[in-house]
């Protein structure tokens, strides 16, 4: 008979990462008995996440700090076993590794060495036991709503079968049905022999009585002021519970807290107009396969009008993937809507730039959409642009204010009314903390806070009271009706009943239809090769630029580059002129790199124009083949080939894939990071060549902050399915050599040749 698995030992753990004054965790003991199944709640803030991560072996894998204590699962180190404990992230979005939905599930399955066979099977299941069946496995996971991404995730750590399931607010964003097929599948994964230790962090409560039997309750410095059956302690508890601001069951919303209006003010419509209106829409949206082809699909649509009335809250509402954020981008102006003209912005503010009646949000520059309408995104991390809290509530208002016209006293005024706002949330005390090491939570009140202190008629906010508990969320609420009763006006995408009964209009979203299978004719050649043929065809490209002896022999190398390239990414149907439209915009770099080196080797060599031609030439034979073939690279086949076929080590291969997945998202980041910027009011104007470098530089070095976040967060979504200790990993998919992949690699070496061959006929012909 084999023994119970999933005995978790917590002995005086504390936690104090580097930068903060005090502990999060402060001299944690618990003991959780195999298959048990507990929920662990507290106040925002109060270290439920970071208890979550140090079970599972992770709290310095992204950070570091002063860890004392100890942590055993089944009497070993958590994560010494491949797949023993399963995290399911706060944000699972920065827990995607894979460019696929099929890929991503697979993960765990491959660290733990299941056999190629069962793995379909094991993927399919978990998608369809967290409501994802209907997606196709080739899906890109770029492509999902927050909810999906959400059970995303879920179904990755169930694909695991671990002996500990740790779950980090799995249902925050999902619909009420959605929500309760995630429940109904833990609670069929917890019902069946040799069940798994189940710890599930919530913040409402009472979805989860019925499905957990012990209760755990953390205070706001870090200790465990409750542990007992879930209904003793809710019973015996219930007055403490409330005082702290944990979602107890049977209770109503608390009443929001008062907020003084005078600290949002916010700019009424011109002429009794409202300040946003939007007439019926759709919204598609095009996702690219890595192989070429393209799936189109409604991504959300409104039908009905909504006017952003000042003193009203609407509402969107609607199943998870149903397009609401995707509304929420379109009336801020970061989608084109059709018709195009559906969105339009009134304004009384005499500073605003003029526009008129029908102007939609995308035709105003930084500083006229600042004043027009404020965004709360869904993952609030993503509009951080200051380094300090308190800086990044005031940010908006120097971006609109940069002449110092308020004066001395002004900017007293605007900082003092930072700190009521910070205070009035809870946040007073984190001024002059890095926005960015705050909980969840604590960011999504701090993007709140930013986003109405400069008193914007309209407040555009997604899911703006996930993860708070009862007095954080009363404190958010309350401001926001301040904010109304000060004449601003807000829509909102939410599943938080509470909000929604307060709501003045609410609009239904119904999920789009699946998008279609698209047929595999009218993919190009360089599409439907393997990985390395690819990667083989670019580097070809080094030699043949290297040897290629004068211009002269490089003009006909490039010809022949020219011309192969059209060869590879023609194909039946439109589209050809798109693929080579796109590989001449990635071949700018590498002009403007043939420039800079031509020129500086004229200059060096006294004004002689023929060496400067010639490595001017060399360095776009060098650059035009990666131009075409590295973006038809699929990273997670890389690693399947690099892996199978030319038997790299295993860890590196998939760190590698894994990282290529997030290069090819940087795209989107820059242009997450530049609509952040962008309703924040921090303009830039192309006639001030020094706001265009301030943009530049800031959006660099945004990436770099964000990217290397992301790789520590990749980094704990990895290990936490079993890649730090895999130590023999299985691979779901195949990596054959095709015949096409001769041909491509064949075809990229006739410049090679030429730039071998040519000098000598010329010798020859002489």
């Amino acid at each position: 008979m084999q023994a119970a698995r999933g005995r978790v030992e917590v002995t005086d753990l504390s936690w104090r990462p580097f930068g903060r004054r005090d502990p999060v965790l402060r001299d944690i003991t618990l003991t959780l008995e195999p298959g048990e199944r507990v929920l662990l709640v507290g106040p925002s803030g109060s270290g439920k996440s970071t208890l979550l991560r140090a079970i599972a072996g992770l709290l310095e894998t992204a950070d570091a700090g002063d860890l004392a204590g100890s942590v055993a699962v089944d009497g070993a180190a958590p994560g010494s076993r491949p797949g023993a404990v399963g995290l399911v992230l706060q944000e699972p979005g920065a827990g995607v590794v894979a460019a696929s939905v099929g890929r991503d599930v697979a993960f765990g399955p491959e660290n733990v060495g299941m056999p190629r066979d069962g793995i379909r099977s094991v993927v399919t299941d978990a998608l369809a036991a967290v409501g994802l069946g209907d997606l196709a496995l080739d899906t890109p996971t770029s492509a999902l709503s927050g909810g999906q991404t959400q059970r995303l995730a879920l179904a990755g750590t169930l694909a695991l079968d671990p002996a500990v399931i740790l779950l980090d607010e799995p249902t925050a964003m999902l619909d009420p049905e959605s929500a309760q097929e995630v429940r109904d599948a833990v609670a069929a994964l917890t019902s069946r022999p040799g069940a798994p230790t189940l710890v599930v962090v919530e913040h409402v409560l009472g979805p989860w009585v019925d499905l957990v039997e012990r209760l755990v309750v953390l205070s706001d410095d870090g200790r465990v002021v409750a542990d007992g059956p879930v209904r003793d302690a809710l019973a015996t508890q219930r007055d403490h519970l409330l005082s702290m601001g944990v979602w107890v069951p049977g209770e109503g919303p608390p009443e929001p807290v008062a907020v003084d209006p005078a600290l949002v003010a916010a700019q009424p419509g011109r002429g009794g107009l409202p300040p946003l209106a939007a007439s019926p829409l759709a919204v598609d949206r095009t996702t690219r396969l890595v192989d070429g082809s393209r799936r189109t699909r409604r991504a959300a649509e409104l039908t009905e009008q909504v006017r952003a009335v000042p003193g009203t809250l609407t509402a969107l509402v609607g199943p998870s993937g149903s397009g609401k954020s995707t509304v929420l981008h379109t009336l801020a102006g970061f989608l084109t809507p059709t018709p195009s003209d559906a969105v339009r912005l009134t304004s009384s503010d005499p500073l605003t730039q003029a526009y008129s009646d029908a102007a939609g949000p995308a035709d105003l520059d930084a500083a006229g959409l600042a004043r027009a309408l404020a965004w709360v995104p869904q993952w609030s991390s993503s509009t951080i642009v200051a380094s300090t809290v308190l800086d990044e509530v005031l940010v908006t208002s120097l971006a609109l204010n940069p002449d110092d016209s308020k004066g001395a006293e002004g900017r007293q005024a605007d900082v003092d009314r930072g700190r009521a706002l910070l205070a009035a949330l809870g946040l007073g005390h984190l001024e002059r903390a890095d926005p960015r090491h705050l909980s969840g939570g604590e960011q999504r009140r701090l993007a709140v806070a930013a986003a109405l202190h400069h008193g914007p008629p309209v407040l555009l906010a997604d899911e703006p009271t996930v993860g708070q508990d009862r007095r954080t969320w009363a404190a958010l609420v309350g401001l926001v009706a301040a904010y109304r009763a000060a004449g601003g006006a807000v829509i909102t995408a939410t599943h938080d009943s509470h909000v929604i009964a307060r709501a003045t209009q609410v609009q239904h979203l119904r999920a789009p239809d699946p998008a279609p299978e698209v047929p595999a004719n009218g993919i190009p050649l360089v599409a439907r090769c393997g990985p390395l043929a690819l990667l083989g065809g670019a580097l070809l490209a080094v030699p043949a630029g290297v040897l290629s002896p004068h211009w002269s022999v490089s003009l006909v190398v490039l010809a022949a580059q020219l011309v192969l390239a059209v060869v590879g990414l023609w194909a039946p149907g439109p589209g050809a002129l798109t693929r080579i439209r796109g590989t001449a915009l990635r071949m700018l770099p590498g002009l403007v790199a043939a420039l800079s080196v031509g020129w500086s080797t004229w200059f060096l060599a006294g004004r002689d124009l023929d060496p400067a031609l010639t490595v001017a030439m060399r360095v776009l034979i060098i650059v035009l083949p990666s131009a075409v073939l590295i973006p038809w690279i699929d990273p997670d086949r890389l690693g399947d080939h690099l892996a199978q076929r030319l038997r790299l080590p295993d860890r590196p291969v998939v760190a590698t894939a894994a990282a290529l997945q997030r290069v090819h998202s940087f795209g989107e980041i820059w242009r997450e990071l530049s609509r952040a910027r962008r309703v924040r009011g921090l303009a830039v104007s192309w006639r001030a060549p020094r706001t265009v470098a301030a943009h530049l530089g800031a959006l660099t070095m945004g990436l770099l902050v964000r990217t290397l976040r992301a790789a520590a967060e990749l980094a704990v979504a990895m290990d936490a399915r079993g890649f730090a200790t895999a130590q023999s990993r299985s691979w779901w998919l195949p990596a054959p050599w095709q015949w096409r992949d001769t041909v491509l690699v064949t075809l990229s070496a006739i410049p090679l040749a030429l730039a071998l061959l040519v000098p000598m006929w010329a010798s020859a012909l002489r």
